[in-house]
């Protein structure tokens, strides 16, 4: 009877999930339901604890979404995927960032790199955070933060469940890099870099370019439930210096630009191998030109005869475009452009040179 008193309590998970019952039916009303299934159902035969059990487990997990899982305990480590931090300068103004795994070596090299566009005197920085990586250590996440953020200023708290006071998290450090900031983001960014993105924000230091987050800066626990499967759930939850928190709630970019998923995991591949700048620019088609007709050469009749042919062209299968990035770089050219053009908007036409047009004499009848 116990057992049955543990599983009924947890069937309110269930139906809540579902959505098959009502929201006002009484926790006497659910137990009610169970006992007269398990008795009178057509086949209460397949109704066994085991069953019932897993039932409400997975209910209970689908209404708290993300905020627990079971993961296979193989899982628990780093996913193994391709680490490191890819940088690359996209123009001689524009640094381009890219942490995979939100590892402590990856901030040692952060701030190489950060170092490094500083003595170039780069002006403007995209910090990619859309790397699905899995969730991480917050000390990582306060350690990439102190590359940005004053000395001595509070960068996050942590809410611990059960505590009155939060861990306050202040930078110790002088940071790297003071200039302008625009990060990506979208529903794959992690617990890290949801929390990087919305101190940066909150601080109006970056601009949020991408699709909404989904709203998971907490801290993660991992516990074993048995020799194959470990319970990955919410321990302590990130709260802004404001004291605002983004769990379930994710931030809303301030430039939104969708782009599906597996497109963007393609670009991610693309340019594990080459570099960033070849998913923001088009190769042109070759055309007939003086060079061409200098080097007795006609790229455009020796793609009508391929195509003539049935053979593929290069143009009809090109390469992936990341065009969240694509857009992160067009606005910051555009921004450069408005601040560099000096419009007097109060200043008046000047007077014409020219002398005033003649006006024609009707003639007379």
């Amino acid at each position: 009877m116990r057992r049955l008193a543990i599983l009924l309590t947890l069937s309110s998970s269930v139906f809540a999930a579902s959505g098959t019952a009502p929201k006002d039916i009484s926790q006497a009303g659910i137990q009610s339901a169970f006992r007269i299934l398990q008795k009178e159902y057509i086949r209460s035969s397949d109704l066994t604890f085991d069953v019932l059990n897993r039932a409400a487990l997975s209910g209970l997990l689908q209404r708290l979404d993300f905020g627990a899982e079971l993961v296979p305990r193989t899982a628990e480590a780093k996913s193994g995927a391709l680490t490191g931090v890819q940088a690359e300068l996209l123009t001689p103004q524009t640094g381009y960032l890219r942490p995979r795994e939100y590892t402590p070596q990856e901030t040692k090299e952060m701030e190489k790199h950060l170092t490094d566009f500083a003595a170039k005197k780069v002006a403007h920085l995209i910090l990619d955070l859309r790397s699905p990586a899995p969730p991480g250590d917050f000390n990582d996440a306060a350690d990439m933060l102190s590359l940005f953020v004053p000395k001595g200023e509070v960068l996050f708290k942590m809410q611990q469940m059960g505590q009155t006071a939060a861990e306050v998290e202040t930078n110790s450090r002088e940071p790297v890099w003071t200039q302008q900031i625009f990060v990506l983001v979208d529903n794959e960014t992690n617990n890290l870099g949801e929390t990087i993105a919305a101190v940066l924000r909150l601080r109006k230091q970056a601009l949020l370019i991408g699709s909404p987050t989904r709203g998971g800066a907490v801290r993660y626990e991992t516990v074993p439930v048995d020799a194959e499967w470990s319970l990955r759930f919410a321990r302590a939850e990130v709260l802004l210096t404001d004291d605002s928190s983004v769990f379930k709630k994710g931030l809303q970019p301030d430039l939104a630009v969708s782009m599906p998923t597996s497109l963007k995991r393609q670009v991610y591949h693309a340019t594990d191998a080459k570099d960033v700048k070849s998913s923001i620019t088009d190769k042109p088609r070759p055309r007939f030109n003086e060079a061409a007709l200098v080097a007795n050469q006609n790229p455009e009749l020796d793609s009508y005869l391929k195509r003539s042919a049935g053979k593929p062209l290069p143009e009809d299968s090109p390469p992936p475009s990341d065009l969240v990035l694509q857009r992160a770089v067009d606005l910051i050219t555009t921004r450069g452009l408005f601040q560099a053009a000096k419009i007097d908007w109060n200043r008046k036409a000047p007077a014409s040179r020219e002398p005033p047009a003649r006006r024609a004499i009707p003639l007379k009848k």
